[in-house]
């Protein structure tokens, strides 16, 4: 991709998200940056998901997701869900969280959430689109200000992005 063309997609990005999913007592985690409502009525959400991540590996199995929009103050959790691999380390531990009413895990921590199943999924070159029902969902802070992945970036944080070393 041109730097003219990645400079036009980077203003794109929405709120970096986490992902969770679980599928036969398995937990999985990634970070998120490609996501948008498609619907209103019925509400319908698109996630897309990075084929190199477990996440998207267990999504495609269980069919549920757990989105997670990040706060201001949250950049720990870009490199926690973003920059390692949950085939190598445990990315829940330390985290509370519980199961929700899909079985993928909410985590306390997060400003809000909103699980749901997926009803489609459509390959787009290297990630899935998966469009989802919401099922439930709740904004535990809405004081919180949004972490937009422009504002990672631009920090000099690592763009999970471009890096294909630490799949999810």
């Amino acid at each position: 991709m041109s730097r003219e063309l990645a400079a036009v997609f980077d203003r794109l990005d929405t709120t970096a998200c986490v992902v969770t999913t679980s599928h036969e007592g398995r937990l999985a985690g990634c970070l998120v940056t490609y996501i948008t409502g498609a619907s209103i009525d019925p509400a319908r959400l698109l996630v897309l998901t990075s084929h190199e991540n477990l996440t998207h590996e267990l999504v495609g199995r269980s069919g549920v997701l757990a989105v997670h929009p990040l706060a201001r103050g949250q950049e720990a959790w870009v490199r926690r869900f973003g920059l390692q691999s949950g085939r190598d380390v445990d990315k829940f531990a330390g985290l509370e969280w519980t199961l929700g009413e899909t079985g993928a895990p909410l985590l306390a921590a997060a400003p809000g959430y909103l699980e749901g199943r997926v009803l489609a999924s459509l390959p787009c070159g290297d990630h899935t689109a998966r469009l989802v029902e919401p099922v439930a969902g709740a904004l535990r802070d809405p004081d919180a200000i949004p972490l937009r992945a422009w504002d990672v970036y631009e920090r000099g944080e690592d763009d999970p992005r471009s890096r294909s070393l630490f799949p999810s």
